[in-house]
C-alpha cells in the first residue's frame, strides 16, 4: 500500500483492524467485489514446500544438464572479460555466460523490449518451467507468483541512461531505457511472457538477493497463499561494475600479490572474481506437485534470517550472526550433512563462514561436507539462484560437485572441504548460505525428499 493511500484511510477513520488494513488495496477502499476467492488462502495449515524444476543460465553451462555436468566435472567458467576493455585494471578474469540466442526462448515481440539481464532471466524461468513439466494455460494464474532477486538489476541500462542524461540533459534522456533501468523491470518481463497474475515482488539485498526471494516465495507457499511460486534470480557482469569493483579492491588480485582467481577458503585467496547468471527454482506445495505427478528434486524445510552491524563494506568476522541464521534455518541440525558455502575468496567472508559453522556444528564440524559453487561461477549479488539449483542437484543425485581453485586451506578454515574432485554421498539434508557485507545473512534448509 502506498503511503498517500493509507494516510487518506486514516484521514477517513476507515481502519477497523489489521484484517482491513491487509485487504486494502491502493485507490480502494476495502471491498469484497474487489476480491479473488480462487486466491485467498486455502487452509490455514503449515504446507511442505518441494522443488520441482530448475532454470540455469551460468557461465558453466545454460540448462540443468549442461550446468551439472560441468558442476561435477569440476569446470571454470572463468576466462578473460570479453565485451569490454579492462586493460586499466589490475584484474582481467571474469565468469561471463556464453554467447546466447535468445529467441529460442522469447518471443520476438517481448525481446525487443528487454535488455540483457532481462533477457537472461526471462529465458532461465522458461528452462525451469519446461523442466518442471508444468502447462502454465491449465494453472489458475492468480495461484502462480514470482519472487526475483537481483543486486543491480540492469546496471548497464542504468549505466547508458545516465550518460545520455549528463551529457544532453533531461530533453536527451532516452525513455525506453528508464523503464528497464528499474530492478523490479525483469520480474515483470518474467509475468508478462509467462502470464503469471499471481504475487509480482523483487528483491535487491546484495548477495543476498536471490536468497530473499527464496525465502519470501516459501512462506506464501508455506502459509497456502498460492500454489506455485518460480523463486530465484540473477545479475549481469557490466563495465560500469567491473569498474567499481576494481576501484573499491575487492577483486583478485586486488591490491594485493598473488595470482588472480577464485580460491575459497585457500590460504592464499586474495579477492573475488566477478561472475553473472540466473537461476530459477520452481517451488510448489507437496499437495499441489503430487497432484500433477511431478518429479520432485527436493524439499525446501526450512529458513534463517540475521543481521549483523559490523559496517555497510563489512561482515561479522566473529561468524555469530552467519551461526545464528544457520541455526534458525535448520530444525533437525543432526541431519545436515552438507553446507553449500557462501564463501567468495575474499579473507573476511571465508573465515567468518567458516568461524559461523564451527560454532553452530561444533564437533561435527567436520562430518560436515561443504563445497563453494561460487569457485566455478564466480561471486555476483544474484548468484543465490544459480546455487540453489546446483544444491537441489546434489540432494537429487547424491553427488557433492568439488571447490576448484583451492589448494591449500586456511588454517583459520579448517572445515571438510571438498576439493580436487565431486564426492558421492547420501545427504539427508543441506543448507545454502547467502551473505552480504553490510549485515545480512540468510539460510536456507533443504531436504532430500526421501528422507523422514
Amino acid at each position: 500500500m502506498c503511503v498517500w493511500c493509507l494516510g487518506s484511510l486514516m484521514k477517513e477513520d476507515r481502519i477497523q483492524g489489521v484484517g482491513q488494513l491487509r485487504n486494502a488495496e491502493c485507490g480502494l477502499r476495502n471491498n469484497d467485489s474487489f476480491r479473488n476467492p480462487k486466491s485467498e488462502i486455502r487452509n490455514r495449515e503449515d504446507h511442505r514446500v518441494v522443488i520441482t524444476g530448475l532454470g540455469i543460465v551460468s557461465s558453466i553451462g545454460i540448462g540443468k544438464e549442461a550446468f551439472w555436468e560441468n558442476c561435477l566435472r569440476g569446470t571454470s567458467g572463468i576466462k578473460p572479460i570479453r565485451g569490454f576493455d579492462v586493460g586499466a585494471y589490475q584484474s582481467c578474469l571474469g565468469a561471463q555466460i556464453p554467447e546466447i540466442d535468445f529467441k529460442a526462448f522469447i518471443k520476438p515481440a517481448n525481446l525487443r523490449r528487454m535488455d540483457r539481464i532481462g533477457k537472461i532471466v526471462v529465458s532461465s524461468v522458461r528452462l525451469a518451467i519446461d523442466d518442471s513439466g508444468l502447462n502454465l494455460k491449465g494453472e489458475d494464474s492468480n495461484r502462480v507468483g514470482i519472487s526475483i532477486g537481483t543486486g543491480l538489476g540492469s546496471s548497464d541500462t542504468v549505466d547508458q541512461f545516465f550518460r545520455s542524461l549528463l551529457k544532453e540533459g533531461p530533453i536527451g534522456a532516452a525513455p525506453l531505457l528508464f523503464q528497464t533501468a528499474v530492478p523490479n523491470a525483469i520480474t515483470s518481463h518474467c509475468a508478462i511472457e509467462y502470464g503469471i497474475k499471481g504475487v509480482n515482488i523483487t528483491f535487491s539485498h546484495k548477495e543476498s538477493s536471490t536468497e530473499m526471494a527464496m525465502v519470501f516465495a516459501y512462506h506464501l507457499l508455506k502459509e497456502g497463499r498460492t500454489d506455485i511460486m518460480f523463486a530465484g534470480g540473477g545479475d549481469e557482469l557490466s563495465e560500469p561494475l567491473y569498474h567499481v569493483y576494481s576501484m573499491l579492491g575487492v577483486l583478485s588480485p586486488g591490491r594485493r600479490k598473488g595470482i588472480e582467481g577464485m580460491r575459497p577458503f585457500d590460504q592464499d585467496r586474495n579477492g573475488i572474481v566477478l561472475g553473472e547468471g540466473s537461476g530459477i527454482l520452481v517451488l510448489e506445495t507437496l499437495e499441489h506437485a503430487k497432484k500433477r505427478g511431478a518429479k520432485i528434486y527436493a524439499e525446501m524445510a526450512g529458513v534463517g534470517l540475521s543481521g549483523s552491524i559490523d559496517g555497510l563494506l563489512r561482515y561479522d568476522l566473529k561468524g555469530d550472526s552467519i551461526a545464528r541464521a544457520m541455526s534458525l534455518a535448520a530444525q533437525k541440525l543432526g541431519t545436515v550433512d552438507y553446507i553449500s558455502a557462501a564463501a567468495n575468496s575474499t579473507p573476511d567472508l571465508d573465515r567468518a563462514e567458516a568461524l559461523g559453522i564451527k560454532k553452530v556444528y561444533k564437533e561435527r564440524t567436520k562430518e560436515i561436507s561443504v563445497s563453494s559453487f561460487k569457485s566455478m561461477v564466480g561471486e555476483f549479488d544474484g548468484s543465490g539462484g544459480v546455487r540453489a539449483c546446483g544444491l537441489a542437484l546434489s540432494l537429487y543425485q547424491g553427488m557433492i560437485p568439488p571447490t576448484i581453485g583451492t589448494k591449500h586451506l586456511d588454517p583459520q578454515c579448517d572445515l571438510n572441504v571438498i576439493l580436487g574432485q565431486s564426492k558421492k554421498m547420501e545427504i539427508r539434508s543441506a543448507i545454502l548460505n547467502g551473505c552480504s557485507n553490510g549485515g545480512s545473512n540468510i539460510s536456507l534448509w533443504f531436504k532430500n525428499y526421501s528422507s523422514p
